[in-house]
């Protein structure tokens, strides 16, 4: 409304009111000036009830993503200790593996041993290398 007044003169502004006075009479004005005032009043409103709808909205989008973030929060606060659980099972899972492994390649080792210590090899003969 002020760049609208201040690319008018002083003396344009008092021909149009001369314009508005001589066509709608002194008796009308009142009226109309109640009813533009009226008019400004339902757009103003309006645009305000719009904002505030806005406004509203968006502060329902903030609790929905604070919710969101308390959700995932919980559910990894839930998780935490199963996924603990898990790791440390499997830890564990692979120590006694490692464990019977070794302790199968011990006893494989052992019963080759026994094997072999079983075994009845023929004692070599001494060869007299002293007779002639």
């Amino acid at each position: 409304m002020i760049l609208f007044l201040s690319s008018i003169a002083g003396s344009e502004i008092v021909v149009i009111l001369l314009f508005i006075l001589i066509f709608f009479g002194a008796k009308s004005i009142p009226g109309m000036s109640r009813s533009l005032g009226r008019g400004i009043r339902q757009i103003k409103d309006a645009s305000q009830e719009i904002q505030d709808e806005i406004r509203k909205s968006t502060g329902d989008m903030k609790k929905d993503m604070d919710i969101n973030r308390t959700i995932h929060e919980a559910t990894q606060n839930f998780k935490k200790p199963f996924d603990n659980a898990v790791s440390d099972l499997n830890r564990e899972t692979n120590s006694v593996q490692r464990s019977l492994e070794s302790n199968s390649t011990a006893l494989k080792k052992e019963s080759i041993e026994e094997s072999i210590s079983t075994i009845d090899l023929p004692k070599p003969e001494k060869e007299d290398d002293d007779v002639v």
